[in-house]
């Protein structure tokens, strides 16, 4: 009996490896099914949605496993404010602040934020943001993970069994070989046990909780956006979108001005006096040429000779 538990341990590691290896394509051949499946239905939810008015996707998400992430750049004229309710939103929904920073000085501050919001809060976040503040742009996206969660899920089924088998082995063993070939087995199956699980856990994580990226800027005056799509609402857009840069142009200057005073006051220092100097050297230039121009006599006219005179010389 123990002579034959190596031979009946190598046929249960192959077996295991073709059963496994046969649920693994029998779940990708029915997860991709069920994503197909899911395909369908989403879109035929999506257009129902479109066409009562609305855009509800919760129904969609119950039945696949989508990872929801968002892109917002905001702008406010009060900064404390909509930060502060950017984080009261977030505790609201039942979220958390991944991370955030904060840079620039008073009048020109921005942030930085990554918000985690359940899944389930997705729409109405994202929604409650463009109403609460002035949105420059915008963005979403989602991933289907279903196929490599369900393969996960396979995955780690095969593994427990496999896992639970060795198990059984290495306590009817008492060869020091067999043991030893128990044992790394075991190992291996449960460092894939771990790394699975690991997997599984991040995908819960990603899939449970969405992902928002915002950026929020402190500004004077908010950009202008566009109200539709047509020529006079791209013109009006620019129309005001100059105007808004023609006035930050003018508050940057002045406020350079009174930022870097000391040194406007000695750049016009410095040309007062430069102009000042130049004038009085040239002042004092036109004064010593009058003063030489009065000193010396003025050149005597000449005196004619009579070999100088042509009527005298024919006389």
């Amino acid at each position: 009996m123990k002579k034959r538990l190596l031979p009946l341990f190598l046929a249960l590691l192959l077996s295991l490896s073709a059963c496994g290896s046969s649920s693994g394509g029998t779940a990708n051949s029915a997860a991709a099914g069920d994503a197909s499946a899911d395909n369908g239905w989403a879109e035929a939810a999506m257009d129902a949605a479109d066409t009562a008015g609305g855009a509800d996707f919760s129904a969609v998400r119950r039945n696949a496993k989508l990872i929801l992430n968002a892109d917002l750049s905001l702008e406010t004229q009060d900064f404390e404010k909509s930060a502060a309710d950017i984080e009261k939103m977030t505790a609201e929904a039942g979220g958390y602040i991944e991370s955030s920073g904060t840079y620039g000085d008073t009048g020109s501050r921005s942030a930085n934020y990554t918000l985690r919001v359940p899944q389930e809060k997705f729409e109405q976040f994202y929604a409650q943001l463009g109403e609460n503040m002035h949105v420059v742009s915008r963005s979403r996206s989602s991933e289907d993970v279903t196929e490599q969660y369900t393969d996960i899920e396979t995955r780690l089924a095969t593994l427990q069994t496999k896992h639970e088998r060795l198990l059984s082995l290495l306590e009817k063993a008492d060869k020091m070989e067999d043991i030893i070939a128990l044992e790394n087995a075991l190992a291996d199956c449960e460092y894939e046990i771990d790394s699975l699980t690991g997997s599984k856990r991040r995908y819960d994580d990603l899939v449970g909780f969405s992902t928002f990226y915002i950026n929020l800027r402190e500004v004077q005056t908010l950009t202008a956006t566009a109200d539709g799509t047509g020529f006079g609402a791209q013109l009006t857009q620019a129309a005001k979108t100059g105007a808004r840069g023609l006035a930050d142009v003018v508050r940057g200057t002045i406020l350079g001005v009174v930022m870097f005073w000391p040194a406007v006051i000695l750049v016009i220092a410095g040309t007062a006096a430069g102009v000042i100097l130049h004038r009085r050297r040239k002042a004092k230039r036109l004064a010593a040429w009058n003063a030489q121009m009065q000193q010396t006599p003025p050149p005597a006219p000449p005196v004619e000779t009579p070999q100088d005179n042509p009527q005298e010389k024919k006389e």
